[in-house]
Formats: C-alpha cells, structure tokens, sequence
C-alpha cells in the first residue's frame, strides 16, 4: 500500500512493489496474479481501515455534533503537515486513475457513499437530539462534508497549514447549527 501511495499506480514499479512486500518475483506472480491485483487489494484494505476509523469516531458515546467536529478535525490533522503533504490513498487514486479504471472507480465511490453515510446518520441523530436544524438534508450535507473533507485532503498536499484546515472545520460546524 505504501508503495502505491507514495509513487501512485503508474509510477510503481515492479522492482518497487518487490522491495516494498519483501516478495520474489515468483512469490508475487503466485499470490496476486498482476501489479492491478495488488493495488486493488492495497485499495481495499485503505478504505476498510478509513471506514472502521471514521465509524467510530462518528459512533462515539459523544454527541453528535461533538463528533462530528472529532471527525473533521481528524480530517484536518491528516491534511497538514508532513502527513497532509502525503495525501490521502483514496483521493490519489480517484485522481490518477478515474474514471479509467472501473474497479478502482467502483471502491472508491463506494468509500465516499459510506463515509457520507456515517455522516448523515450522525446528523440525522443530532437533529432527533435537537443539536442540528431538523430542517437540513442530513445526505446533502454528509455530501458536502466528505466533500469539504476530501478538498482539506487535496489542499494538504499543496502546504495548507492545521490553523487553516481548523478554520474550515469551524465554517462546517457553523453550517451545521
């Protein structure tokens, strides 16, 4: 996954991937088959450890806006610093890959719908505990939160510092009052 995410898809060689899994050229053929094999599965083990993680930030026995706050500064922390000018495996691909590649295009929208999924449940659990506007569209907003999330995650690798990402945090929680 490392190698996939520091290099991208293309630029990961296979000497790369050899170096990377400690494998034999022989031993890779046999347990994956091909490069694209390994990076889907590298994918798909990213986006279950993105998803169990914001799960359960976002189920916390907090409140849901506490939450909800806990999950975007998660958000902002990973998109500063050295690790914001990493970037984040998801967007990396859904950047260098899409829409070209269908398999890497179907887990990665499937990753965007579950977080947005999470999110809009924690809405809609604020809204029943009168801490959000019960008025709001708890999907259009859990879209515009992964979406603010992923663009935090973009401009990470472009040197936008935590004060700022911390900022865009606020102007979301103000949306959501």
């Amino acid at each position: 996954m490392n190698v996939f995410w520091d290099r991208g898809y293309h630029d990961a060689s296979l000497p790369d991937l050899l170096g990377g899994m400690e494998l034999s050229r022989g031993s890779f053929y046999k347990a994956f088959g091909d490069k694209e094999a390994v990076f889907l599965r590298a994918l798909d083990i990213y986006i279950e450890d993105a998803v169990r993680d914001m799960r359960e930030i976002l189920k916390a026995d907090v409140s849901p806006v506490i939450a909800i706050r806990n999950a975007l500064l998660r958000y902002a922390d990973l998109s500063s610093g050295d690790e914001g000018r990493r970037g984040c495996f998801a967007v990396g691909t859904a950047t260098e890959m899409l829409p070209a590649n269908p398999e890497a295009a179907r887990r990665i929208a499937s990753l965007f719908r579950r977080l947005q999924d999470l999110f809009a449940d924690a809405i809609v659990r604020g809204q029943k505990a009168g801490e959000f506007d019960e008025h709001l569209d708890a999907q259009a907003i859990a879209h515009f939160i992964v979406s603010q999330a992923n663009g935090m995650r973009v401009l990470g690798k472009a040197g936008s510092s935590r004060k700022q990402m911390r900022a865009n945090v606020d102007l979301v929680m103000k949306l959501l009052s």
